[in-house]
């Protein structure tokens, strides 16, 4: 039971990088060439800012507004696909389009691709904060029972 569960959710996590993967490829031969220099100058940048790992602040802080229950995660891929949604309906951009749109879906692409709690947006608050840690019983021995 527990291959399955880990096949699939491998097999699951491919298939969301392979559509990124062509989202990306399509993005490029829309723009062109300039698009694809600045993607990678951009992806290194925000590769350098962010949290090397889930749950890891980067040199920018994650913004996470509590809200009753619950906290609201503002991924950096989120907000970089609201702002080039606002714009791109505005038809208003900084720079040449190539370099604000490269710049934008490089920032997307690293926030979904390299992270995987991308999806995690709303997550409830924890009602005791001791119970946050994860239990270890490993440190235990039988004879200290």
């Amino acid at each position: 039971m527990a291959f399955r569960v880990s096949h699939a959710y491998h097999t699951r996590d491919g298939m969301r990088k392979k559509i990124v993967l062509i989202g990306l490829i399509a993005v490029f031969m829309f723009l062109g060439i300039f698009c694809y220099k600045t993607w990678f100058v951009a992806f290194a940048a925000t590769k350098f800012l962010s949290g090397r790992t889930e749950g890891k602040q980067g040199i920018v802080r994650s913004i996470i507004v509590p809200w009753r229950n619950y906290q609201l995660h503002f991924h950096h891929w989120l907000l970089a696909l609201i702002v080039g949604g606002v714009f791109l309906v505005r038809g208003f951009y900084i720079l040449t389009p190539e370099v604000f749109y490269g710049s934008l879906s490089a920032i997307i692409f690293q926030g979904i691709y390299c992270y995987q709690d991308w999806y995690r947006i709303i997550k409830r608050k924890s009602i005791l904060p001791a119970m946050e840690s994860p239990i270890s019983l490993a440190a235990r021995s039988d004879s200290a029972l």
